[in-house]
């Protein structure tokens, strides 16, 4: 996929790309290859295919027509296991009111993601190496957050669980996963503060891949 395909998708969805967006993630696909060469970011098989496997399945959550949520202006948004700085940079991208913290376990992983960050000439984005469940004993981060997103992280109830302690009152998690989601939004329904939990295909016009796949979003919002 090329990047004025990927526009043209994108604006069949209602997310209308301009120019300097367009330049920035083609920017960000070729730091995204050419750093994973030396940082293992995403699998090896999917690098001819960085813009329609991982850049475009990450600005689905930019898009209200699609997730059915839309960011506040200057939201604080905190990206938990960005890896390669997914879904994170692309909304940065498209976004670039929104206030995003990109965090990763895995400090290598950051370091690449700063690096990208530093090409692109973004220096209001952040890039930590953490754990989300410690985080809020640590500086500001307890409370503070609108939006929590993931991509394809881990168990939808440990998300939850992990980044609570740093959502705000009535905070969003939006998670795209894929595979049968059934067991895991149980338990995650079953969690103090969780008010709605719910998993919808990802569907997109002019474009079936992500059905194919049986790819998701999830969206939980919290009753804190």
């Amino acid at each position: 996929m090329t990047i004025p395909e990927l526009a043209a998708i994108t604006s069949a969805n209602g997310l209308a790309l301009d120019e300097q967006q367009c330049a920035q993630l083609e920017l960000y696909s070729n730091l995204l290859k050419k750093t994973n060469q030396v940082v293992n970011l995403i699998s090896r098989k999917d690098e001819e295919n960085i813009i329609g496997k991982h850049i475009l399945h990450s600005l689905t959550v930019a898009m209200p027509d699609v997730t059915g949520f839309h960011f506040k202006q200057g939201s604080k948004v905190f990206d938990i296991g960005t890896g390669g700085g997914l879904p994170g940079i692309p909304l940065k991208i498209v976004r670039p009111d929104l206030n995003i913290v990109l965090c990763d376990s895995i400090a290598k992983k950051i370091v690449a993601v700063q690096s990208m960050l530093d090409v692109l000439g973004f220096t209001d984005v952040r890039a930590i190496s953490h754990r989300a469940e410690v985080l809020a004993k640590r500086d500001w981060h307890a409370k503070y957050y609108d939006v929590i997103i993931s991509r394809a992280v881990a168990q939808l109830d440990d998300l939850v669980t992990w980044t609570k302690p740093i959502m705000k009152y009535g905070a969003t998690l939006l998670s795209l996963k894929g595979g049968d989601l059934t067991e895991e939004i149980g338990r995650t329904k079953k969690l103090k503060g969780v008010r709605t939990a719910e998993a919808s295909p990802l569907a997109l016009n002019n474009y079936d891949d992500f059905i194919k796949e049986e790819k998701k979003v999830v969206r939980v919002t919290m009753l804190l």
